[in-house]
């Protein structure tokens, strides 16, 4: 059943836009929303920024189709991290990728 459920985000979600993409890879582990915005920017080297707008975007609509968690604190900080859905789509995404980079790899530029 969970294979069925993962296929069919997967489906939905590939290929990821770098907005999605960044947005999972940042909530691997454990991670406030106002800490996001600075992880992207260290795991791009400040080369890419999300604005706020799509990042919200797309933790909602991840968390709504349960490919990330969200808790919310006392102090109302939101903390969010990928489940087993959202790796399930990265990894089909990192395969994706892979292909991509092979194929690169081939073409004589």
């Amino acid at each position: 059943m969970a294979t069925e459920l993962y296929q069919r985000l997967i489906d939905k979600y590939e290929p990821l836009t770098e907005a999605a993409f960044l947005t999972l890879v940042s909530v691997c582990e454990p991670i406030s929303s106002a800490e996001i915005p600075a992880k992207i920017a260290s795991l791009t080297n400040g080369q890419l920024q999300l604005g706020l707008g799509t990042l919200y975007t797309n933790l909602h609509m991840m968390t709504r189709d349960y490919l990330i968690t969200e808790r919310v604190d006392a102090d109302e900080t939101h903390t969010y991290e990928i489940t087993g859905s959202g790796t399930a789509v990265l990894a089909a995404e990192r395969d994706r990728l892979a292909l991509l980079n092979q194929i690169m790899k081939n073409v004589r530029l």
